[in-house]
C-alpha cells in the first residue's frame, strides 16, 4: 500500500475487451516516500471468475509476449485479486516513460480483458 497520497503522473480509463466488462481508471505515480505505484480506482471492474487476470505495463495496447528476448515490451505488475481499488508496487528503476499502456491479460483463456492508455 502507498504511504500518503499518490502524485499521479499519468492515468487512463480502461477500454473493455472481449466482453470482460472492464471499467475504471489506472493511474501511475509516486507516493509520499517516492515509491511508484500503479493504482486502479474504486470504479475498477473486470471479469475475475477465471482467477488469472494479470496486470502488465506495455509499450502498446496489444499484449505481445517475447520470452526469448526477456519480454522487452512488457512488465509484469501482478495479479488482480478483486474489483475496486488496487495498488501495485512498480520496481525501483523502472523506465516508466517506456510504457504507454496497462493491459489486463487473462492467462487461462489467453485473451486481453482490457487496456488503459496512460497519458
Amino acid at each position: 500500500m502507498p504511504n500518503g497520497t499518490l502524485t499521479v503522473q499519468r492515468s487512463g480509463a480502461f477500454t473493455d475487451q472481449n466482453g470482460a466488462g472492464s471499467t475504471g481508471t489506472a493511474s501511475i505515480g509516486p507516493d509520499s516516500q517516492g515509491t511508484v505505484f500503479l493504482a486502479f480506482n474504486s470504479a475498477f471492474r473486470t471479469a475475475l471468475a477465471t482467477g488469472t487476470v494479470t496486470v502488465y505495463l506495455s509499450t502498446s495496447d496489444t499484449f505481445t509476449p517475447d520470452p526469448g528476448n526477456g519480454n522487452p515490451n512488457l512488465l509484469l505488475v501482478g495479479p488482480v485479486r478483486n474489483a475496486g481499488e488496487n495498488f501495485f508496487r512498480i520496481p525501483a528503476g523502472t523506465d516508466l516513460g517506456k510504457y504507454t499502456h496497462v493491459i489486463l491479460w487473462c492467462g487461462s483463456v489467453g485473451i486481453p480483458f482490457g487496456n488503459a492508455r496512460l497519458q
